[in-house]
């Protein structure tokens, strides 16, 4: 039962996440992240914490939507892996090649801290929709 309340807890913070990410919120976003996060974007680039809420509060009133697909988690004790897609669409999405929707694997990496789930780290493979 307890491993059923954490997951349901870390579903709502992966979406908050998500959310918060697609329309630039930085504040939201600053609650949700571990204070040693660590993100490894599409490009291979790791970003820490305070780089990548520079990257984030540049994004502010972005018009993008998020949703996540074959989603899957790993509780291992107060950590959790999480895997799956994210698709990206929106007028803020628009890619060099001039598509506005792009798709992206990813491994998060979670940790509860005092009851609340912090995202530690983040990698990123763009893929092909």
């Amino acid at each position: 039962m307890a491993d059923e309340v954490a997951l349901h807890e870390l579903e709502t913070r992966i979406l908050e996440f998500g959310e918060a990410w697609a329309r630039g919120d930085v504040e939201t976003l600053q609650g949700l992240l571990s204070p040693s996060y660590t993100h490894t974007d599409v490009r291979g680039r790791t970003l820490g914490r305070e780089t990548w809420l520079d990257y984030a509060r540049g994004r502010s009133g972005a018009d993008e939507r998020i949703s996540f697909t074959d989603v899957s988690t790993r509780l291992i004790g107060d950590v959790a892996i999480v895997t799956g897609r994210n698709d990206v669409s929106g007028q803020s999405a628009i890619a060099s090649d001039g598509r506005t929707a792009r798709s992206l694997r990813f491994t998060q990496v979670w940790v509860r801290n005092e009851g609340r789930w912090l995202r530690e780290a983040f990698q990123a493979t763009f893929v092909t929709m």
